[in-house]
């Protein structure tokens, strides 16, 4: 859809980012985050395909491209 259009809007409601309910480094912290990038990833992966990538290259990709943001220990 064009930017502006109702299915745009409504995919900006759906992929929104919720506060964590859990205190950070606890195993509840995680799988909050986890839960809460789903969609996004999903829809990230989505658009991808649709354009003509590798689904399984691009998520390899975004393994990647999060591993290099990791601060070293």
């Amino acid at each position: 859809p064009f930017a502006g259009s109702k299915g745009e809007t409504d995919m900006a409601k759906a992929l929104t980012i919720g506060a964590p309910r859990h205190p950070a480094m606890t195993t509840a912290y995680e799988q909050g985050c986890r839960d809460m990038l789903v969609p996004h990833l999903d829809a990230v992966l989505d658009k991808a395909e649709a354009a003509g990538w590798d689904r399984g290259q691009a998520a390899s990709a975004l393994m990647y491209l999060a591993a290099m943001r990791l601060k070293p220990a």
